[in-house]
């Protein structure tokens, strides 16, 4: 089964930042690029690695092969962008992005996918609130192939696979509340993670205090987040007391 897959996601609140002033948005997005170019340059510099990112604007695209590798390393890139006040929300489908190689000038680019990865993945992107990275069904199933149980929360309460290490990317996939894909619970971070001193308790404090201070639109974002630090923290629990 090929591992191929495509990653989308864009940053919340960007439009807010626009409207306080064309500086507080560019040094907004400047972090934003500094930081996923700072956690995946060595990845996409590795020879052979099969992985492509494109950014533009608030928005982040990367594809190839490598779905848990590349999992691996967005569970990074969300944890050091959450800590620098940057919210990213995405999704990730099966299948690379193609595109159509096309007649190009020195300022005048063009990319134009020839099949419907991107498309889905910006779709799927779109179904929730929150700065969370889904993960097409498919996706899932195939990671979770050797431990299909874990596909469902019940499953995963009820199988404990002591094999699996509690750091492995695959004990953070979940599926979402609505049932209509899965998530990655992010804010249980990997053990080679510094954290800064936060605690689940702190983060959520802080983004409950954030909301308040923000429009309906950009509170929900916040306020679905908290969600996601719960169910990170409540999934580590349940993991840790099979490990007493």
């Amino acid at each position: 089964m090929d591992d191929f897959f495509t990653f989308y996601g864009d940053l919340l609140g960007i439009a807010s930042a626009y409207r306080l002033g064309a500086k507080a948005a560019y040094d907004k997005l400047d972090m934003f690029y500094n930081t996923v170019f700072g956690q995946l340059e060595a990845l996409c510099n590795q020879q052979r690695s099969g992985i492509h990112v494109q950014m533009f604007s608030d928005s982040v695209v990367i594809w190839g092969r490598g779905t848990r590798r590349i999992l691996e390393e967005l569970q990074k890139v969300y944890l050091d962008l959450f800590g620098k006040n940057l919210l990213l929300r995405g999704a990730i489908v099966d299948g690379r992005l193609e595109k159509e190689p096309r007649v190009e000038v020195k300022n005048f680019r063009k990319f134009l996918p020839t099949n419907d990865t991107l498309a889905r993945a910006v779709g799927l992107e779109k179904t929730v609130k929150g700065a969370r990275p889904l993960i097409e069904p498919q996706v899932a199933q195939r990671l979770l192939e050797n431990e299909a149980e874990w596909l469902t929360v019940e499953g995963y309460l009820d199988h404990q696979y002591p094999n699996v290490a509690n750091t492995d990317i695959r004990r953070r996939i979940c599926p979402t509340p609505s049932g209509n894909s899965h998530e990655l619970l992010y804010f249980w971070p990997p053990s080679d993670v510094d954290w800064g001193g936060s605690t689940y308790g702190i983060v959520e404090t802080r983004l409950k205090e954030l909301a308040e201070f923000h429009d309906p639109l950009v509170a929900e974002h916040l306020r679905e987040t908290v969600k996601l630090v719960r169910r990170s923290e409540l999934r580590e629990r349940a993991t840790r007391r099979w490990a007493v």
